[in-house]
């Protein structure tokens, strides 16, 4: 499988639970249900961080992959068994959300320069929205709360509507190509293909 499917697979979920999160942060759902549902994503997605990190050359997956999933594997184990013992003072949870969003704006950078401008696009408005969790958790802006529900929901229909594209080996990967010449010219091509079609280095 490779590298965009696997994480396709991943996203769907975490599509899912952001959608139901967003729910659950404007007074919709129980705690109890929430923690079941964070905690299957979060299984989901860290056995793919140990996939990618230990599965060798079998995985096509690499050590970053697996580093940039696991920010958000913690993310919802954490917040499983926050919800499932109803903690209210989730201000260290706050905290860790800001590690994480600062740590995706320089991966979406990365990912872009990889010639990903779909996933690098994800991996901004996700460093936005943990930057969000950070200022209603970590700072407890408790004002915000509906509206960090309404986006985190929306955040999710992206993110699941991403994933499945990548399952299904459509999603778009924008592929630049500069070649130099001895002349001092360059040319530069940009050809749009599926996943599935990505010319492997």
């Amino acid at each position: 499988m490779s590298v965009v499917a696997t994480l396709g697979m991943g996203l769907l979920f975490v599509g899912g639970v952001l959608f139901v999160n967003g729910l659950w942060l404007r007074g919709h759902g129980s705690n109890q249900d929430v923690a079941i549902f964070n905690l299957l994503t979060g299984s989901i997605t860290f056995l793919i961080v140990l996939w990618w990190a230990f599965g060798g050359s079998a995985t096509n997956g690499t050590v970053f992959n697996a580093a940039g999933t696991l920010l958000f594997s913690f993310t919802y184990l954490w917040l499983a068994a926050n919800a499932y013992r109803g903690i209210e003072d989730q201000r260290s949870f706050g905290y860790y959300c800001l590690f994480v969003a600062t740590v995706a704006v320089p991966t979406g950078y990365l990912v872009l320069r990889g010639g990903d401008i779909g996933l690098a696009g994800l991996w901004w408005l996700w460093a936005a929205l943990w930057a969000v969790f950070f200022v209603n958790l970590g700072l407890e802006r408790e004002g915000i709360t509906e509206a960090v529900g309404g986006f985190t929901s929306v955040v999710g229909v992206v993110t699941g509507t991403a994933g499945y594209i990548m399952v299904t080996g459509f999603w778009p990967i924008i592929w630049i190509r500069v070649e130099h010449f001895n002349t001092g010219f360059c040319t530069t091509t940009i050809d749009i293909l599926p996943a599935r079609d990505f010319p492997q280095e």
